[in-house]
């Protein structure tokens, strides 16, 4: 089975949203089944038989407050609930679709993190280190590891990492060495903090996704890099699959350079969510 758990129904971005809205407009909506039936049928062209819309947290008005970097409040101007009755339609009209959300974490909202995730009836949640205090990690304008240097920005990201794991509020870490995007990999000397996180995600049962998105940015390599996941497959990490599309035509995409690294790594099976709980599925 191949199925692809991370995507998003429009862009980052106003302007991106604009440029991009005649293409959801002419099927009904981005929330129409229309727009759904084509990440649908993006991803049987390329094999794969399950997917799971997970839209930014950001992206609703329910977490506006929740951070003050002005992206983040921009961003903030959708309705969650009629966000996950469209994808609960679609589930209904039989296309094999799970509601998913990607879900920040911000260790001063764990409070507000969990009240937001009880509200809905999610299939599965992801879990994403985007922000270390109001530095942007992949911040294509302001990127952290200029403003805070490599060192500082990988040291707190796992630190970040390992305490999002432990806080029990996730089932999948997404895109796990997100500070590589710009080609920052992890600097020299840091490998206890590498294999500290490492524990702390295995010791906690969250799954990690491999991700083809890191093929699309700068780095042009998988999340996370091949060391890394044949460090997670030792200690037992389980994984999914992910693309990070914010289009149809991204969905499942460079699965093969994925599954192939997944094979490399020891793994042969990927997991599969329902109502956030979890069974091993194998690798087609």
């Amino acid at each position: 089975m191949l199925t692809d758990y991370h995507m998003h129904l429009q862009p980052d971005g106003p302007e991106a949203r604009a440029a991009a809205a005649p293409r959801w407009e002419a099927e009904g909506g981005s929330r129409s089944l229309g727009w759904i039936g084509r990440y649908v049928a993006a991803a049987r062209s390329r094999a794969t038989d399950e997917i799971a819309v997970t839209e930014h947290v950001h992206r609703f008005t329910a977490a506006r407050d929740w951070h003050e970097h002005p992206f983040w409040r921009g961003e903030a101007t959708e309705d969650l609930s009629a966000h996950a009755e469209a994808l609960l339609a679609a589930q209904d009209a039989g296309l094999p679709v799970l509601l998913g959300i990607e879900m920040d974490w911000l260790p001063d909202r764990e409070e507000e993190i969990a009240r937001l995730l009880e509200s809905q009836p999610f299939d599965l949640v992801l879990g994403s280190v985007h922000w270390l205090g109001p530095l942007g990690i992949d911040d294509p304008e302001h990127p952290a590891a200029e403003r805070a240097g490599d060192e500082e920005v990988w040291s707190r990201y796992l630190d970040a990492l390992a305490s999002a794991a432990r806080s029990g509020l996730f089932d999948v870490l997404a895109h796990p060495d997100l500070p590589k995007v710009f080609g920052r990999r992890l600097p020299a000397g840091m490998e206890d903090r590498l294999e500290a996180a490492t524990r702390a995600i295995a010791e906690s049962g969250v799954a990690v996704e491999c991700s083809s998105a890191g093929l699309r940015k700068p780095v042009r390599e998988l999340y996370p890099d091949p060391d890394w996941l044949a460090r997670f497959r030792a200690a037992g990490v389980p994984v999914t699959l992910a693309s990070d599309a914010h289009a149809p035509e991204d969905v499942a995409r460079d699965y093969a350079t994925a599954v192939a690294a997944l094979r490399g790594a020891g793994y042969e099976t990927i997991t599969r969510f329902r109502a956030r709980g979890a069974e091993q599925v194998p690798i087609r």
